[in-house]
């Protein structure tokens, strides 16, 4: 599995993939317009941006150039990520995930466990 990364703080979530994946994930820190090629092309399977309010910057982008029935936003500003959410988004087949940058180091690893279960089976 390959995960694409944008936004703000691309170190800290690519940090938190291979860290929370045990190796198993492969990132590619990039630009939001590159990951869309990058999918488009199939070179990767997911994208997972961050930016300070977790629906803007972090996922606008993929939304207008991949569908918005692709993507979601896992967190926002403020909230606290719930693990039901994550594993409804991607059970739904969503491929690009936005989080706010608050939020990384808790919500990079429910999507992580999410995304290795789900493509176990």
């Amino acid at each position: 599995m390959k995960i694409a990364i944008g936004g703000l703080s691309k170190n800290v979530v690519a940090a938190a993939v291979e860290k929370a994946s045990g190796g198993k994930i492969e990132t590619v820190v990039t630009t939001d317009i590159g990951a869309v090629s990058l999918l488009k092309k199939k070179e990767v399977d997911y994208y997972f941006g961050a930016c300070e309010s977790g629906g803007g910057a972090a996922i606008s982008i993929l939304i207008g150039m991949i569908g918005y029935s692709n993507c979601c936003t896992v967190t926002k500003n403020g909230q606290t990520v719930k693990k039901e959410n994550v594993e409804k988004f991607v059970n739904e087949g969503k491929i690009a995930f936005g989080m706010s940058v608050e939020s990384i180091e808790k919500t990079v690893p429910l999507l992580v466990e999410a995304l290795l279960e789900k493509n176990a089976n």
